[in-house]
């Protein structure tokens, strides 16, 4: 019988897959290659050296039926590229701090990106200000606070946000009910193959000779582990019955309002979070 270990998700793992060409149904070989350098006179190899895009030796388009298309692998690795934080010229993603428009804003003189800096005591006011400073002499374009930007820019972004949190909700609340009747429906095939097991064990006991002890009691013991084992996935099938829960429309009136006051809440992190990246 097969059985799976859940366990939480690695970043690591989740980049690899995304990066894996074979997600898009395409087969390559030789993405990565050893390099010999000199060191004191003497010969290094270093081996996994990434290669370029497009150079590996062998790449193989529609070599099997992938989860997503390759026109859709190559918008993933873009995206990949822009989110890395030191890619020159992407957007570049937040690293804490309370900035709400942290790496996202352009000078509008110059075009060059919109630093933070934080100031007061302790340091949590955020002030804007333009990262051509002080070349050729030239002054720094613009300087300006950021809390009643970040302020009025939450408030549009909550404004926008607010209808669909509810919606958000009750598919939450369908997901969670999907969920339960996989469970349910996994436990009922299990509990179906155990029952069908445990039969065949019966009916291996009761055809062996009386004679032959040995064999008798290696079959009788393996008819108890049978009928145990069916007995453990009936009691996990009542214990896991999926529980009926009616919501109504307006218990989630209030969505909105508690919506607000967690991006308001002062304990609320403005990192992002790391949890799938470090279980």
């Amino acid at each position: 019988m097969t059985k799976f270990e859940w366990a939480p998700v690695r970043y690591r793992n989740v980049i690899s897959l995304l990066n894996n060409p074979f997600y898009a149904g395409v087969y390559v070989y030789g993405k990565s290659e050893k390099q010999t350098t000199l060191i004191d006179g003497r010969a290094r190899r270093s081996y996994g050296r990434s290669k370029p895009f497009g150079t590996w030796d062998v790449m193989i388009n529609d070599h099997h039926e992938g989860y997503i298309s390759w026109e859709e692998y190559e918008r993933n690795q873009k995206q990949l590229a822009v989110n890395n934080y030191g890619f020159a010229g992407g957007v570049k993603s937040g690293r804490g701090g309370r900035a709400l428009l942290s790496g996202m804003m352009t000078c509008g003189r110059c075009g060059k990106r919109l630093g933070v800096v934080y100031t007061g005591n302790p340091q949590s006011r955020p002030v804007y200000r333009c990262q051509q400073a002080n070349v050729l002499g030239r002054p720094r374009c613009m300087n300006f606070s950021g809390p009643r930007v970040d302020a009025a820019i939450a408030q549009e972004l909550l404004r926008v946000v607010e209808p669909l949190a509810i919606e958000a909700a009750f598919e939450a609340e369908r997901m969670h009910r999907g969920q339960q009747e996989d469970r349910h429906r996994i436990l009922a095939l299990e509990l179906e193959q155990a029952r069908y097991e445990a039969r065949l064990a019966e009916r291996r006991y009761a055809a062996c000779d009386p004679d032959n002890r040995l064999i008798a009691a290696q079959l009788e013991k393996s008819w108890e582990q049978a009928l145990q084992r069916v007995k453990e996935l009936e009691a996990r099938q009542f214990a896991e019955q999926p529980k009926s829960i009616e919501v109504a429309p307006d218990a989630f009136a209030n969505l909105a309002g508690e919506l607000s006051a967690a991006w308001n809440a002062p304990k609320v992190s403005m990192r992002p979070s790391t949890a799938a990246a470090k279980p």
